[in-house]
C-alpha cells in the first residue's frame, strides 16, 4: 500500500494563511520559480529543502537541499529530520509554516486562523491574546517577554520562539555610513582560529543553578534531550550527542516531545548543555565545595566520608541519605569500594585526581570549551516526610585547581565556592612546618613528603575568587558557613591535652554547645601552629567551626609501587561525618535538627 493511500501532508503559512498540500515527492521548497512550494525572502535560496521518501524505510523526512540553507524545525535548526504522522513548525527565511500528516488535514485547515496569535511565557499556564502577528511582535518587544515565550496562530498545536519571530520580522540593521577600519576575519578563519568559540544561548540569571557549570537559568530555559536516534548531532557538544532543544510540545504526563514525538526523559542546561540530574526541578539543590591543597587527601575524605554520613544520619536523624545520580556518581562510588573493599593497602591506595583527568568532563561554558569537575549528588529526605528534602552537591576537586593563578575563564574548574551553601576547608597538618615540629611522632611516612606550606595562601586565594564572582567588597565577609577541617587528627590530638572531645550528636540531635566547645579547643591550637590559616578563615566567613577530622584512623604506609596507602583492615575514620552534619543543620535545619544554638 502506498505511502499517501494512509495519510496525507499538508503545510499552512501562518503569515499569509495560505495552503499548500503535498500531492508528490520530493516536494521542493525554495525560491526557484519550478518548485512545488515557492517562498519569498533573500534568506530562501533556489531548492531550499523538500519533503523526500527515505528508501530504507519508505518514511517521509525533510530534508536540505541547499548547504547555505537554514531550517529551524520545531524551534531547531536542522539537516534531516525523519517525520512521523503529527504536527510540526517549520522557519524558512522569514516564513512560518505549519507541516502536518494525517487524515483529515480540511478540519485541521479550516480550525487555523493566521489572523489571530496568541502567546505563553515560560512557566505560565494561561495563553495571551489574540492579535495579528504584527500587534503581537509590538506589544511583546515592548513588554520586554522572555525569548523562550511560545507563540502560535489559533487553531494550531505547534508554534515558534517569539526570539525567533522577532529576528525574522525585525527590520534589517542599518549600515554603517563609512566602512570599518579595522579587518573583520571571514566566518571560516574565525572556526579555524578558535574552534572553542561560540555563541552563548542565554545569560546567566534566573533562579536555578547548574550543578555541573554553576550558571544560572529558569525553569523555560531548560532544555531537553532528544529521544530518537536521527536526532543526533547537538550544534554545540557535536554530532554524537543527543540534539538538545527547548520543548514546544508535551505529551499527557507532562514530559516533552521530540521531533518524533518521542517523550524525553532527560533535561539539560542551557549554557553547559550537560543533562541535569533525576528530580532537578523538584528539590533545592546545596554545593558542598571541599577546597584544600594538593595531597592534602580531599579524594579519601571525600570517600570515606560518603560510606559514614548516609550511616550517620539515618541512624541518629532518620533522615535517608540516598544516591541521586548512579550513573554521575559512578566514579566516587568505586573510589569509595576500592577503599572499603581493599584487603592490603596497594589495593587500597587511590589515585591522585589529576587535573582534567576522570574527574572532570569539557563543556561549553560562557563561550568556550572548558573542564568542569564533575558533580556527584545525593538526595536527602526524611525517613517519613519525603517532601521535605534537598539535594546536596560535591566535587572532588585537583588541588591544583584551588592555586593562586589556576583560576581564569579558561580554567574555572574550583568557581563552585561562589555558588556552594557550605565550603568545607581542609587543612593538612604535615604540611605545615609548625605541626611538623610539634607532632607526638616523628615516624609517620607522611613526613616524608617535601614541604610546601601555602594553606593560607589558599584561603586568601579562595576569598577573592568568591568576593570578585559575588561582586563584594574587598572588607566584605560572605555568610556561608566555613568548615575548617583540620584533617589527619589520629596524628595530633594528642596536642589538644588529655581530656577526650565530646560527641556532639546525642538525642537525635546536633548540640550546638558541644559543638562550640570542640571548636575552640581546635582553633586554640590553630592559633598557635597556623595562626594566619584561623585570620584568613575568619575574615572570609562570618560562621566559620574548627573540626578534627581523620579519615583513616591511623598513620598510613608506604607500599611497594611507590606512594602510600591505608591499611584497609586498621581503618577507623574520626569524626569525619559531623562538618556535612553541621552544614545540614545550617542549610536545612527541618532535616538536622539543633539544640544550644
Amino acid at each position: 500500500m502506498g505511502f499517501f493511500s494512509k495519510e496525507r501532508w499538508a503545510l499552512f503559512d501562518c503569515v499569509t494563511g495560505s495552503w499548500s498540500s503535498v500531492e508528490k515527492l520530493p516536494f521542493e521548497i525554495g525560491n526557484a520559480t519550478d518548485v512545488d512550494l515557492r517562498l519569498e525572502g533573500k534568506e530562501v535560496t533556489d531548492r531550499h529543502c523538500a519533503l523526500v521518501r527515505l528508501q530504507e524505510n519508505k518514511r517521509l523526512a525533510l530534508v536540505k537541499r541547499d548547504q547555505s540553507a537554514r531550517v529551524i524545525f520545531n524551534g531547531t535548526p536542522q539537516e534531516a529530520v525523519e517525520l512521523a504522522e503529527g504536527e510540526y513548525s517549520l522557519i524558512i527565511g522569514s516564513s512560518f509554516l505549519l507541516l502536518r500528516g494525517g487524515k483529515d488535514l480540511d478540519t485541521w485547515r479550516d480550525g487555523l486562523a493566521a489572523d489571530q496569535w496568541y502567546m505563553q511565557q515560560p512557566g505560565m499556564d494561561n495563553w495571551e491574546g489574540p492579535w495579528p502577528l504584527t500587534e503581537l511582535c509590538q506589544f511583546s518587544r515592548e513588554a520586554n517577554y522572555p525569548p523562550g515565550t511560545i507563540a502560535m496562530p489559533g487553531g494550531a498545536n505547534m508554534g515558534f520562539f517569539l526570539e525567533q519571530i522577532l529576528a525574522a520580522t525585525s527590520p534589517p540593521t542599518p549600515q554603517l555610513s563609512a566602512p570599518c577600519d579595522f579587518p573583520v576575519p571571514a566566518p571560516e578563519k574565525l572556526a579555524e582560529a578558535d574552534t572553542n568559540i561560540f555563541v552563548s544561548p542565554v545569560e546567566s540569571s534566573g533562579e536555578l543553578t547548574c550543578p555541573t557549570c554553576w550558571l544560572h537559568f529558569d525553569t523555560g530555559e531548560i532544555m531537553h534531550v532528544a529521544v530518537h536516534d536521527s536526532l543526533r548531532g547537538d550544534p554545540i557538544l557535536g554530532a554524537e550527542a543527543p540534539l538538545r532543544f527547548q520543548a514546544t510540545q508535551f505529551n499527557n504526563l507532562g514530559q516533552a516531545l521530540d521531533a518524533f514525538r518521542l517523550p524525553c526523559t532527560d533535561m539539560a542546561c542551557p549554557h553547559c548543555r550537560r543533562v541535569l540530574p533525576p528530580g532537578f526541578l523538584h528539590a533545592p539543590h546545596h554545593i558542598f565545595s571541599i577546597v584544600g591543597d594538593a595531597a592534602s587527601g580531599k579524594s579519601y575524605y571525600l570517600s570515606v566520608l560518603i560510606k559514614l554520613l548516609p550511616e550517620r544520619l539515618y541512624k541518629d536523624f532518620k533522615v535517608v541519605f540516598q544516591d541521586a545520580d548512579p550513573a554521575g556518581n559512578a566514579l566516587l562510588n568505586e573510589m569509595k569500594n576500592t577503599l572499603f573493599n581493599a584487603s592490603t593497602p596497594e589495593q587500597a591506595m587511590l589515585a591522585k585526581t589529576n587535573l582534567e583527568g576522570a574527574m572532570y568532563e569539557r563543556l561549553p561554558r560562557y563561550g568556550r570549551t572548558v573542564a568542569l569537575p564533575k558533580p556527584f549528588i545525593y538526595a536527602t529526605s526524611l525517613v517519613h516526610d519525603s517532601h521535605n528534602r534537598c539535594a546536596v552537591i560535591f566535587y572532588d576537586n585537583a588541588g591544583e585547581h584551588f592555586q593562586p593563578g589556576r583560576d581564569s575563564a579558561n580554567s574555572p574548574g574550583a568557581q563552585h565556592v561562589a555558588s556552594s551553601s557550605g565550603i568545607f576547608y581542609l587543612f593538612d597538618p604535615f604540611n605545615s612546618s609548625e605541626f611538623r615540629q610539634r607532632l607526638p611522632t616523628q615516624d609517620d611516612p607522611q613526613l616524608e613528603h617535601p614541604l610546601q606550606d601555602q594553606q593560607d595562601v589558599l584561603l586568601s586565594e579562595m576569598r577573592v575568587r568568591v568576593q570578585r564572582l559575588r561582586n563584594l567588597r574587598a572588607d566584605e565577609r560572605v555568610a556561608t558557613p566555613l568548615a575548617v577541617l583540620v584533617g589527619k587528627c589520629d596524628a595530633w590530638l594528642p596536642l589538644l591535652g588529655s581530656e577526650p572531645l565530646s560527641n556532639p550528636i546525642a538525642n537525635g540531635a546536633l548540640d550546638y554547645a558541644v559543638l562550640r566547645q570542640n571548636s575552640e579547643r581546635v582553633r586554640e591550637l590553630m592559633k598557635e601552629l597556623a595562626p594566619m590559616v584561623v585570620a584568613n578563615a575568619e575574615s572570609f566567613s562570618s560562621n566559620v567551626v574548627y573540626f578534627p577530622v581523620s579519615a583513616f584512623g591511623h598513620a598510613p604506609t608506604k607500599i611497594a609501587a611507590g606512594g602510600i596507602a591505608p591499611n584497609p583492615r586498621l581503618l577507623k575514620p574520626i569524626m569525619v561525618e559531623i562538618p556535612s552534619i553541621w552544614l545540614l543543620s545550617q542549610v536545612v535545619p527541618n532535616l538536622v535538627p539543633a539544640v544550644n544554638a
